[in-house]
């Protein structure tokens, strides 16, 4: 019989303890994918890449909460219920597995529990009064620049008039909005899947948004910052998403709303508001990005019109 032949290590293999810690976390992502099908990689890989985006911290120190705000951005893009699990699921799948090798001395997933994905649009409604007191609370604000106020304002007015996500507000340009003969105009959107859909703005906004465009070429951004300090946009560059979540909480502050009033909240707004007024069903669709009329009619039953409760003999 042969003998068995010892392989010797090689000298520069360093265990994840002996690894620059950017360095660990992708030795650690690589084991944990280790041998799992081509087309699974690339959708974990995916998922993890999204969920690192949002954190913006090492796993090693991710916390419970950092979980739960993750679940909440999934349910502000309108992921499925189903595709929320399963990204939420990925991301305990690799803590599971850091932990399980030593490399985490806590797994934190394991107190989120998935069997269900609440419906949470509910509560993330604003009535129409509540919208025009964040507009009048930040048109009375005291600003340092003129301009910043116009640009909060229209914001403001944009989400809630458009229905547009967050994402896709702050990556507009001028080029994407385009003159209508009537006075009008429309902004052409690029949204989830790489869908294009266009939205028809009304005279006032557009006029608006023209006013405070002024000579502005058309690959400039729409809503820009002024920059300054770390994790912030560069000077005249793109807004980021967090800075347009503080222009929103700052409205709402302002207007006395006692909640944590986020972009996507304006969206829900127009969708309930339209559908309460009597808007096709289809129509919103169509302008929200919607891929089916279901997800659409979960916003009929946010503020019912009748239920059953009032058509009982009251015994009180």
């Amino acid at each position: 019989m042969s003998p068995i032949a010892i392989v010797q290590p090689h000298r520069d293999r360093k265990q994840l303890h002996e690894l620059a810690p950017a360095d660990a976390q992708a030795k650690l992502i690589n084991m944990w994918l280790h041998k799992k099908a081509p087309s699974s990689v690339a959708a974990y890989q995916r998922y993890i890449t999204l969920f690192f985006a949002v954190v913006a911290k090492p796993l090693q120190s991710v916390t419970l909460e950092d979980l739960y705000d993750f679940s909440t951005y999934l349910d502000e893009e309108e992921l499925s219920p189903n595709t929320q699990k399963v990204y939420l699921s990925a991301v305990k799948s690799l803590l599971s597995f850091a932990h399980k090798i030593g490399f985490l001395p806590f797994n934190v997933g394991s107190a989120m529990k998935l069997e269900k994905v609440p419906d949470r649009l509910t509560e993330c409604y604003l009535h129409p009064t509540e919208i025009q007191k964040m507009i009048l609370a930040t048109e009375q604000s005291q600003y340092r620049y003129h301009s910043e106020r116009q640009r909060d304002l229209l914001i403001l007015k944009l989400l809630y008039t458009s229905a547009l996500r967050v994402s896709e507000l702050v990556r507009l340009t001028w080029f994407n909005l385009e003159p209508r003969n009537n006075g009008t105009g429309q902004v052409n959107v690029l949204g989830k899947g790489n869908k294009k859909r266009s939205i028809l703005l009304p005279q006032s906004l557009w006029t608006s948004l023209m006013e405070f465009r002024g000579d502005a070429p058309s690959t400039a951004p729409v809503f820009t910052s002024r920059g300054g300090g770390r994790g912030k946009a560069k000077a005249g560059g793109h807004l980021d998403r967090s800075q347009v979540n503080r222009i929103v909480e700052k409205a709402a502050q302002r207007a006395g709303i006692d909640k944590k009033v986020s972009p996507h909240w304006l969206r829900h707004a127009h969708a309930t508001h339209a559908l309460k007024n009597g808007a096709d069903i289809g129509l919103v669709k169509q302008t929200l990005g919607h891929d089916n009329v279901s997800t659409t009619s979960r916003y009929l039953d946010v503020v019912p019109d009748d239920s059953s409760a009032m058509h009982i003999n009251s015994l009180f």
